[in-house]
């Protein structure tokens, strides 16, 4: 987390509150009993190896953050800034944890929800079959990241994310259903 960003303000609908931002040194505003409501974008990113099996890319957060320090999390994801749009918060970030340069046209949107009373989260995917599999962590908040098989993500994730993402279960199940949707799972 940067401590000098403005996060966005949404209201109800989800629809941004032009100006109206919050800032993220007081952190996040449901740790302050706040009323507002800040979005993040998620970005799951995903391939099919060479031996045909859909993966997830997770990252290892460093040692060096405040939160969640050596956990892994998603691929990338984070507080969308202030006048900035969801996908470009998305891509920005695929940037900024990752290295990853993606363009909007590679997100594809999964769902949109509220995390809790006071954000709302816009999830997406990016494949990245075929590209090379090379990343920089541009803002020290990651030290690696791992490819794991799709089929063992729920097992990963209750072993060895952070403790949010080790109880979110409606987000995998969405990301779940969207693969199936789109033909990369096979119905059992």
């Amino acid at each position: 987390m940067h401590h000098d960003e403005m996060w966005q303000v949404y209201a109800p609908n989800g629809e941004p509150i032009p100006g109206f931002g919050w800032d993220s040194a007081l952190d996040n505003p449901e740790l302050n009993n706040a009323d507002e409501i800040v979005g993040v974008s998620v970005i799951f990113v995903y391939r099919i190896n060479s031996d045909g099996v859909l993966e997830l890319l997770w990252q290892r957060r460093s040692s060096e953050v405040d939160r969640y320090p050596g956990d892994y999390d998603i691929s990338a994801g984070g507080h969308i800034n202030l006048g900035e749009s969801i996908v470009e918060g998305a891509v920005r970030e695929c940037y900024e944890e990752i290295g990853a340069k993606i363009s909007a046209d590679d997100l594809r949107f999964v769902t949109m929800r509220p995390f809790n009373k006071n954000r709302f989260a816009w999830i997406f995917v990016v494949d990245w079959t075929g590209k090379d599999d090379t990343f920089s962590f541009n803002d020290k908040e990651v030290s690696e990241v791992k490819w794991i098989a799709f089929d063992k993500t729920e097992e990963f994730r209750k072993k060895y994310a952070k403790a949010p993402l080790k109880k979110e279960e409606l987000t995998f199940i969405s990301l779940k259903e969207w693969f199936s949707q789109h033909g990369y799972l096979q119905a059992k």
